[in-house]
């Protein structure tokens, strides 16, 4: 009696296994999404220092021991150095694109720098970031730092340098401005991915779509409806987060609004075609969210939605640099905090539309209204 009651619960375990193992949409939130998540936070790595962005100007060819603290300041790791004249710097700056500019005079290291009682001192003046005060400091003591180290291989104790720092009041940009266009970028492709892949493969499964083929309207009809009708609602979602950030959490809107709804429908109409393709793949509605999830969950932390791509691996940026995602974000953050203009979200913009040439193709390979592609 106890042997049939094993035997029975062996062939209903085993059943059970079988289920679980066929029903993808658990399989992937169990095994596969931890192991993307893992993969993901492991690769960015927060535990390193945070890059700062420093300007670095020189009034004129440096002298050969100037050029050797040029050459020291920019193989700092937390550093990244953007070498420019003094005026572009300065904009940048007061952009908020610098967290500091390190104004350096030709000659701060001269072969008579000693020979006077220290009345002469080669001075650095560094321009910081009024709104990033911590990476400002943080730049300002590693400066500090080298200076003091050259110092001491010159003269062993005589300070010949001093540091002349001045605050300048950039753009105040907080982390909401940095999040608010991801937000909206990360929306628009939530809504354009997952509302047309559940929708039509339910349609798909149930023979919906097959029995749409039999009455007098068109197949193309029916797909403009829905496109046009995703379209709307991205406007009116893109509209709705961008009016919370402002008047909730004091964001920046610096750009054009007719520019950034421009390419809020053109994000969707990419990513449409992300859909669309995602639902000729998919045969079942429980098969949509782990083929989803497969190709946009990725795409949450690496499109430059919650922190910048800077942050990344080098490798890693050079990948995560074509997502969809990151330009349709890019393009929306440089409008939003530096009142980017077409052409300077051009290079943006162009990606948009060859990715979404290409996902409108793949969608017609793989988009049907039968319920099985044969």
């Amino acid at each position: 009696m106890n042997d049939n009651k094993v035997f029975t619960t062996g062939l209903l375990t085993k059943s059970a296994i079988k289920m679980f193992v066929r029903n993808k949409q658990a399989v992937f939130f169990t095994l596969f999404m931890p192991l993307i998540i893992m993969t993901v936070f492991g690769f960015i790595g927060f535990d390193k220092p945070p890059v700062i962005d420093i300007g670095m100007a020189l009034n004129a060819p440096p002298t050969p021991d100037t050029k050797q603290i040029v050459e020291t300041i920019k193989k700092v790791e937390s550093f990244k150095i953007h070498v420019g004249t003094e005026a572009n710097e300065i904009e940048a700056l007061e952009k908020g694109d610098r967290v500091a500019v390190f104004l350096i005079p030709f000659d701060l290291v001269t072969e008579n720098i000693g020979s006077s009682i220290g009345d002469n001192k080669g001075t650095v003046t560094v321009l910081t970031n009024a709104s990033q005060g911590q990476q400002a400091g943080t730049a300002i003591s590693i400066l500090n730092q080298i200076l003091y180290q050259t110092n001491f291989g010159i003269t062993g104790s005589l300070q010949l340098f001093a540091v002349e720092t001045h605050e300048v009041n950039s753009l105040n940009l907080k982390y909401i401005d940095f999040l608010l266009p991801g937000i909206v970028a990360l929306s628009l492709m939530q809504m354009s991915v997952f509302s047309v892949a559940f929708v039509f493969v339910d349609y798909k499964e149930k023979g919906i779509l097959k029995r749409l083929l039999a009455t007098p309207m068109k197949p193309y009809q029916f797909v403009t409806a829905n496109i046009i009708t995703r379209l709307i609602v991205a406007l009116v979602q893109t509209a709705i987060l961008v009016a919370v950030g402002l008047l909730l959490f004091k964001a920046h809107m610096l750009g054009s609004y007719w520019l950034l709804f421009i390419v809020a429908l053109l994000g969707a109409i990419m990513f449409l075609g992300l859909g669309f393709t995602i639902s000729g793949i998919a045969k079942t509605v429980e098969a949509v969210p782990a083929v989803a999830n497969l190709i946009v969950f990725p795409m949450l932390f690496l499109g430059g939605t919650f922190f910048p791509i800077s942050t990344m691996p080098d490798w890693l940026q050079g990948i995560v640099k074509y997502l969809p995602l990151t330009y349709l974000s890019n393009s929306l953050r440089e409008i939003m905090t530096k009142d980017a203009s077409f052409s300077m979200i051009q290079s943006d913009v162009i990606w948009m539309v060859v990715w979404s040439i290409v996902l409108i193709i793949l969608a017609n390979f793989t988009f049907g209204f039968e319920e099985k592609r044969v």
